[in-house]
This record gives C-alpha cells, structure tokens and sequence, in this order.
C-alpha cells in the first residue's frame, strides 16, 4: 500500500516524572496507546535515580509524529503538542525538541556557552566567593577528563615518537601485519596525526570513566565519532513482527536503525577506505534490532569491520598474546629527532608501504649498517671531487655530498655501535 511521502527525522525527546520516579513504563504506555512507532533508550537499565530517560520519537518537518493508522499505515495528524499533552496528563514531562524550537525561558540571554559560564562566574562572585572561587568554577566546567587511547592505524612508530615527545606522554607501539596499536592516556584529540595519507584510517578507541566511543579519521574534515553503546539498549515500543504492512515494519525497523545517521557516516568512510559497512554497523544499532550482544562485542566488531589485525584487538582488550610493545617516553624534540633518523625512514613509512622497493632498500641499509656506510664513504668522495673541481652550483652540489655522507656515515655508527651492545 503507498505511504505519504514527508520529511521526518528521529528526534531524542528526554521524559521525566515530578517525584523523580522511573518514568519509562508510563512513557511506553502512552507512545503504545497512540501507537508511535518510537524507541525506548536504555529501556531494560535499573532506574538508578537519574533525572530523566530518552525517547526515541519520529518528527515530521512541519512538527508532527507519526502514528500508525488501525490498518497499520503511517500517518502524521498527531501534533508535538498534543503528545505532549498526553505525557502531561499522565504525571509526565515530555522534552520534545520539534524542528530546533527550544523553550523561549532556556534560551533567553545567551548566545553560547561561554556566555552562561561568565554568568555563573559572576553570581559566584556577587554571593561572596572571590577571583579563586570564579577560577576552579571555570576549571571544573572546561577541564578536559583524561581518556585511555587505543588508535588504530597504518602509522610506524616514528608518529608513536612525535606523538610522545609533542604531548608529554608515553606512547606504547604494537605491530601486526600492515596495522599497528598506539596506546596512551590523553585528553586531546590526536587522530589527525599522521605522516602520509596512506596512514589512515585513524581508529581510535576512547574509554572514559564514565562512556566508550569512537572517532574514525580518514582525512580532510576531522574525526567523525561513533558510540557503540548509545543505541545498545534501545528498544521499540511497538511489536514490529506484529505490523501488517511489511513496508511499515521496514520504515519503523530503520527509523531505529538509521535515524541517528550513523549509516550515512560510515557509508562516507568507506568511500574513502576499506570497510565492511554492514558489519560496523551491526555493532552500532540496538541489539533488540540484530545488533552484537555484548559491550566488548561490540567494540570488537567495530574494529574488525576495518580489517584490523586481530591479535592488535586482543591487546586493546588486555590479551596475553600481544604482540611485542614498544615504548616511547617523552622526550627532548632534539633526542626525538637524532632517534628518527638513526632509526631510518622506514619508521615513517606507513606500514601497508613497507614492501615497496624504496622502502625494502632503506630497511636493507638499516639492517646492515657496514654496507650504508661504505655507500656513505664512496658519497663522501664523489662530493669532495666535485668540490675540489667543480665552480658555483658544482661545488655548492658537492659540499652538500660531503654533508649527507658525513650525517649518513654518523647515523650509520651509531647504528653500529648499537647493534653490538
């Protein structure tokens, strides 16, 4: 049977109760009574006192819901208002968000956030506090909260190197296959690090004290983010298999799937990059729908729809059978970059770049340090000739021969001496 066609989308409406009661069950009733294809968030979650709970409710663009008609097709006569009337009716508070609109009293002096800390700021201070007091205010509210960092990529240790010394902090670097693990505690964004765009994608596993997510960079346009526990417990308020109309159940079954654009945001990624979209996103969607069971689940099969190496997973999640770590302290950008180039150009080279010809020479000069030098010395005479014969742009080319051999032939001892310790 057609449908009408309209714009709609999924709107987070927060519901609460006065007494601070669960609110969930009398949210489902009534979306149930009107027969509103919605979603309950974290609808199975023990009530733990929280002040509010989210409803998963479609919107129209011109500011109404939609309901399912008794021969089970969609309709859009139900206003934001009157279901909000219906909430209010049964002891509830609907926070539903119709096209932008907000309520005139929230909005009112404002125009960003900045603004209402100032303002709080100076209440602090007109109540007694002094400049100290206006200060840990401000701290408290834009402090950055430390999270632990498992990024994924194609990256060499070299980025592990820069990324420790640039944010004084201490980097680990796993390897496996063409993929490597960077771990480290940060409170700033760090996925747009990288040497070569052969490097990404850039998958980065945040774990909070309080949430768990994802941000996915694969170039130009910043980390688009990813939280494979939002919609985990989301739950229709209607029984979808008990729908009529197959294409009314498909609407409704992607409304809850889809509407909060996740598809759409890894569609673009894999546009870019390899990536099994259905697979990560059968890790995003409520697992009432056919998502993965499970937290740790989840994350995993975020990550494996990337291809990443299995064994680099495991060690995300604590394994025992983590490949070999490397530590990279923070130190000096002098002592960073003298490590950098004894430890040669391959450790820039993206790790899916390692078997190109260039790259398998300079690890074949790295790995026998005598022969590099040897080259290094004929470079050495070849530039001292031409300096010695040549005039101009000859002798400028030939002391700059002399100044490579002799840079190359000190990195190269030192490789040396290294490698007899």
């Amino acid at each position: 049977m057609p449908q009408n066609s309209f714009g709609v989308h999924l709107s987070y409406a927060s519901v609460d109760r006065t007494d601070g009661t669960d609110p969930r069950p009398s949210a489902r009733d009534i979306l149930s009574l009107l027969r509103v294809p919605a979603g309950v968030r974290d609808a199975t979650a023990e009530w733990d006192g929280r002040e509010e709970a989210v409803l998963a409710i479609p919107v129209t663009d011109d500011g109404h819901v939609l309901t399912l008609s008794e021969d089970d097709t969609i309709e859009s006569t139900l206003s934001a208002s009157e279901l909000e009337a219906a909430f209010e009716e049964k002891g509830l508070t609907l926070w539903l968000d119709v096209d932008g609109d907000v309520d005139g009293d929230v909005a009112t002096g404002f125009d960003s956030v900045e603004e209402l800390v100032d303002d709080l700021i100076d209440d602090s201070v007109e109540m007694g506090g002094d400049g100290s007091e206006a200060a840990a205010i401000d701290s408290a509210l834009f402090a950055a909260p430390a999270v632990q960092v498992s990024a994924f990529s194609h990256r060499g240790p070299a980025v592990a190197r820069i990324l420790a010394t640039a944010r004084r902090m201490t980097v680990d670097h796993r390897e496996s296959g063409d993929w490597s693990l960077q771990q480290f505690e940060t409170s700033e964004p760090t996925g747009d690090w990288s040497t070569s765009p052969a490097e990404v994608p850039v998958i980065e596993l945040n774990r909070a004290e309080a949430a768990v997510w994802f941000e996915v960079t694969v170039g130009i346009g910043g980390p688009v983010p990813f939280w494979t526990d939002a919609e985990r417990d989301t739950v229709p308020v209607l029984d979808i298999a008990a729908i009529g109309v197959p294409e009314t159940a498909e609407i409704y079954r992607r409304l809850l799937t889809e509407g909060d654009g996740s598809r759409d945001d890894l569609l673009e990624i894999a546009a870019a990059v390899r990536l099994d979209v259905d697979a990560a996103h059968r890790a995003l969607i409520p697992e009432a729908l056919g998502g993965v069971i499970g937290a740790e689940a989840r994350e995993r099969a975020f990550l494996a729809a990337f291809g990443v190496a299995p064994d680099l997973i495991d060690a995300a999640f604590g394994g025992a059978t983590a490949p070999a770590v490397r530590r990279f302290l923070p130190v000096g950008w002098w002592t960073a970059v003298r490590e950098s180039a004894i430890a040669g150009v391959g450790e820039f080279t993206p790790l899916n770049r390692r078997e190109r010809p260039l790259a398998r020479l300079g690890d074949a000069l790295r790995r026998r340090p005598v022969v590099g030098l040897a080259l290094s010395f004929g470079e050495f005479v070849v530039g001292a000739w031409v300096t010695s014969r040549g005039r101009g742009a000859g002798r400028t080319l030939g002391l700059l021969l002399v100044v490579d051999a002799l840079i190359d032939a000190s990195i190269l001892i030192t490789r040396i001496r290294r490698g007899r310790r």
